[in-house]
């Protein structure tokens, strides 16, 4: 049995919400950093392919966790069109 409290799991539950959104913030720079990059260069400002092989490499991974493909697929397409 875990001898964790509610409170304890919680609050490990906040940390781990902390640490998603200081990586979100991180993966969020780098993107702008990319789009600084495209345009200097005249690039498209979206790589179909690329965002594909991201996709399909992501929801494969996720399989190795027991997560949902339908779900990684969707909330990484979902990140992806709001940056």
């Amino acid at each position: 049995m875990n001898t964790k409290t509610l409170e304890d799991l919680r609050k490990e539950i906040d940390a781990i919400d902390q640490q998603i959104l200081e990586i979100l913030v991180k993966r969020i720079d780098i993107v702008k950093q990319i789009g600084e990059l495209k345009n200097i260069y005249n690039m498209p400002v979206i790589d179909e392919k690329r965002r594909e092989k991201l996709l399909e490499s992501i929801t494969q991974r996720a399989k190795l966790f027991n997560l949902s493909e339908e779900f990684v697929r969707n909330y990484l397409k979902k990140f992806m069109t709001t940056q």
